[in-house]
């Protein structure tokens, strides 16, 4: 296995392992109604994109598909990464509202990993698609109007 395989697998692994962490430890929906909402809209959001990226692009891994399309539709048309805001949005609903310190250090762990993630993965779709630095400064990264 090479180098960028291995790096994207081992960042999907760790993704893999906090969010199943996060849902085993207490109940997968928020109680309190305003965190579920966020939750929920996680989950559209999520759906939402991959709707959008279709089954062609769509790849759990920051690996780019030799036959991959840049799609700037959609939620991609706000941010670069909205399926990393959906998995976010989905989970830190759940770390609030049933707090553990073992659900907020898996919190934090997938979110490091998500930042280093779309960090690299940015690296290989700048390499890939030549437009992509143009899309860069016409986006945010994951909350529209703000980072």
């Amino acid at each position: 296995m090479g180098t960028d395989k291995f790096k994207a697998y081992t960042l999907v692994s760790i993704q893999v392992i906090s969010i199943v962490l996060i849902l085993v430890t207490g109940w997968p929906l928020a109680g309190y109604i305003p965190l579920l909402i966020i939750q929920v809209a996680g989950v559209m959001l999520g759906i939402w994109a991959i709707v959008i990226m279709g089954r062609k692009n769509t790849n759990i891994t920051p690996l780019v598909k030799q036959d991959a399309l840049l799609v700037t539709n959609g939620p991609y048309a706000l941010i670069r990464h909205p399926m990393y805001s959906a998995v976010l949005l989905t989970i830190w609903p759940l770390i609030m509202d049933q707090y553990s310190l073992l659900r907020l250090t898996a919190g934090l762990i997938l979110t490091i990993d998500l930042i280093i993630k779309m960090l690299y993965e940015e690296s290989l779709l700048r390499k890939h698609f030549a437009g992509y630095e143009i899309y860069m400064r016409e986006t945010k990264r994951l909350i529209p109007f703000v980072i």
